[in-house]
């Protein structure tokens, strides 16, 4: 991508916006960060890891091939249009996928700042006019996936937007999608993915240009912020996940999803979600037969067919050898955290609110055998708090619920 920065913060607005796509995000107080216009030299193949179709090889675009042109008439039945940006002789991507599920285009920003809304958009143009397919075209459609690679090189998913089917016209029409999200603490980097959502031949082609990356001051339709999953906690050979929300807007359904890999997920466990909601909701997942190591995650819907996803969480069984209690039991200006381990190894104790905000951490160099760690609690409030045993690779081993009187 190529990097444009602009001093001056500006509002954007849709003008004539006749398109839904999922849960369209509406960026206000937007500041373009860097964006992708394809530049003015005919031809030139993108840079090497941006897609993977192929760049074109002979007069026409072929199925599973791109081309960077300054017209779309690049097949005889395509429309004659300009790009979208208006540049003296500024191109845009055209491609033509058929039935491949390949990425139309792949980045990775950096530098981003955790509790920052972010928007991605793009415009994009059904090349193909009507007609030339017959009555049945393969109309093409987009998804948008956008992320961030935890230590375990595992794609933590933040949102993912699917359009609706992109019509045919009558003469060329640009038209945008854009989808939000809000950057999640430690995170400072996040990829994405304008991925093919359409497999067919004839009618499935389409035009790319203008991609913007931009931080936002809002978004309007953002459908879920703070979706997190707080704790794991061990209850006999099950797990329970606690896992909440701050906000809501025209949410539809959670969904709990494990992994033996991070790779491939299976739900198991749904309900319904708040809706529209502007207080911290909690909710709960129990899962019956977790793996010896399990990656968890929520998906969340919302009412326009969009998803949102949370972090992923990675979770260790308990194992023979492994306890964790706590003392006295309701507790007040101390806690004592009292586990036992296998082999020697490093662990961290974490305390946290019911809501699952983090309020202590203590590194514990453990030794084989029973250990022993202090919390000091004498300033927090009646009610309920987690403790949690992470090993060294970040797996969560046990968590255990006390009560401060």
């Amino acid at each position: 991508m190529k990097p444009y920065f602009y001093p001056v913060l500006f509002i954007f607005l849709f003008s004539g916006l006749a398109f839904t796509a999922g849960a369209q995000s509406l960026c206000t107080g937007e500041t373009i960060i860097a964006q992708e216009t394809f530049g003015t030299t005919e031809g030139q193949p993108l840079p090497e890891g941006r897609t993977n179709y192929k760049p074109m090889t002979g007069s026409e675009v072929a199925e599973g091939e791109y081309v960077l042109s300054s017209t779309s008439r690049m097949r005889a039945d395509w429309h004659e249009s300009t790009d979208h940006s208006g540049i003296t002789d500024g191109q845009m991507m055209l491609i033509s996928p058929g039935t491949s599920d390949g990425e139309f285009y792949t980045d990775t920003l950096d530098n981003l700042q955790p509790g920052t809304y972010y928007s991605l958009s793009m415009h994009v143009m059904n090349v193909n006019q009507p007609g030339s397919c017959g009555g049945a075209p393969v109309l093409p459609q987009i998804k948008i996936e956008i992320g961030y690679y935890s230590a375990f090189r595992v794609f933590n998913h933040l949102t993912t937007l699917t359009t609706d089917p992109i019509a045919e016209t009558a003469s060329p029409e640009w038209i945008k999608i854009s989808c939000g999200f809000i950057m999640p603490a430690g995170i400072s980097s996040v990829s994405y993915r304008i991925l093919n959502n359409a497999f067919g031949s004839c009618g499935n082609s389409l035009a790319i240009d203008d991609i913007h990356f931009s931080s936002c001051s809002s978004l309007s339709t953002l459908p879920v912020s703070g979706l997190k999953i707080n704790t794991v906690e061990t209850a006999g050979n099950a797990a329970t996940l606690l896992f909440s929300t701050e906000a809501e807007f025209q949410t539809s359904g959670m969904e709990a999803q494990k992994s033996s890999d991070g790779i491939r997920w299976q739900a198991f466990h749904t309900q319904a979600a708040a809706g529209n909601s502007d207080r911290h909701k909690s909710y709960i997942a129990q899962d019956l037969r977790p793996y010896a190591v399990t990656y968890y995650r929520i998906r969340q819907t919302d009412q326009k067919g969009g998803e949102s996803f949370s972090a992923i969480v990675r979770y260790t069984s308990q194992s023979n050898g492994i306890t964790l209690s706590t003392y006295p039991t309701p507790f007040t200006s101390q806690l004592l955290v009292n586990f036992t381990s296998d082999k020697n190894e490093v662990f961290m104790v974490n305390l946290y609110s019911s809501n699952g905000s983090l309020l202590q951490s203590t590194t514990v160099q453990a030794r084989k055998g029973t250990n022993n760690v202090q919390l000091s609690t004498g300033h927090l409030k009646q009610g309920q708090y987690l403790v949690q045993l992470v090993n060294h690779d970040g797996s969560i081993r046990m968590t255990k619920q006390s009560i401060h009187l």
